[in-house]
């Protein structure tokens, strides 16, 4: 009944290691991975993923990450490699399909607006004609990565043309084009962590800019959590089978908007601003899960 914490760098951001402490804490062993250290060996009819140390034996593979910059290839690796850990009988935290969905903007927007949550208006294609035509049709827009975090790569436009330049050479160098209607809101979003089916705080992110992630310079403000929050975060989570997630929602002029849900949530703004550490609900979780 042990623990693995698998990300892509070599020293653990500090999520990841409040995570590990706080399994640590309850008395489980736990140790920490990097995800190019994991290995599938097949032979005789079946797998096994081991590391230099040997099989991985452990009973909950915590996954904070499929890695930012990689190519096609690497990511399949990775995938296969958490998958096998699945069907192997690991329990995944979170599971690595629902990592596949969140890390895919159009399969998470999909999803969302399936389950009849609120969404901003959204193309996706690479067709630059139909592209230019949205942007027209939409008014103010913002450009996106269709995977990408923290605000990273986004750009907003005003005027159809400088978008049209933009998208065309995005399109040149083999990028899928994420349009989005520009959500008119008040200098801030919301942040919501849910942990287990429970939301566990929620922030404002004000900011001065456009963008309103942390990353971005973004201030974390501790705010109270309606029902009708709590709702929509909840619903989210599980539309995308996520067991924690951080949900990015907006104050739109029609009501409230969901942007993005995050399926590994970088938290060290969130713990600033509400003195919560959602490592030690996550642990909790994990806890009951092991002893299973």
């Amino acid at each position: 009944m042990s623990v693995a914490v698998v990300a892509e760098s070599q020293t653990p951001d500090e999520p990841t290691r409040d995570i590990y402490f706080e399994v640590k804490r309850r008395g489980l062993p736990v140790r920490y991975i990097p995800i190019q250290r994991l290995s599938v060996k097949i032979t005789g009819g079946g797998a096994v993923v081991e590391t230099r140390r040997g099989p991985l034996e452990a009973s909950v593979v915590v996954i904070r990450g499929l890695g930012y910059v990689i190519d096609s290839n690497t990511l399949m690796r990775r995938v296969s490699v958490l998958r096998i850990l699945e069907r192997e009988g690991k329990v995944a935290i979170n599971p690595v399909d629902a990592l596949l969905n969140c890390r895919n903007k159009l399969e998470t927007i999909y999803l969302l607006a399936k389950a009849g949550l609120p969404v901003p208006p959204t193309v996706v294609t690479e067709d630059l004609y139909q592209g230019y035509v949205a942007t027209k049709e939409m008014g103010k827009v913002v450009l996106k990565p269709i995977q990408g975090s923290r605000g990273f790569g986004a750009m907003m436009f005003e005027d159809p043309e400088q978008a049209f330049q933009v998208m065309r050479t995005l399109l040149i160098t083999r990028n899928p084009l994420y349009i989005q209607k520009y959500i008119e809101k008040p200098n801030r979003d919301i942040r919501i962590i849910v942990v287990d089916r429970r939301p566990i705080g929620c922030m404002y992110r004000v900011s001065t800019s456009w963008k309103t992630n942390i990353a971005q310079g973004a201030t974390g403000v501790p705010c109270k959590i309606t029902p009708e929050l709590e709702e929509i975060a909840v619903k989210a989570t599980e539309t995308l089978d996520l067991v924690y997630s951080g949900v990015d929602i907006g104050e739109g002029r029609e009501g409230y908007v969901v942007f993005e849900v995050n399926a590994s949530p970088d938290w060290r703004g969130f713990k600033q601003a509400t003195g919560i550490n959602p490592a030690t609900h996550l642990a909790d979780y994990i806890h009951r899960v092991a002893k299973i």
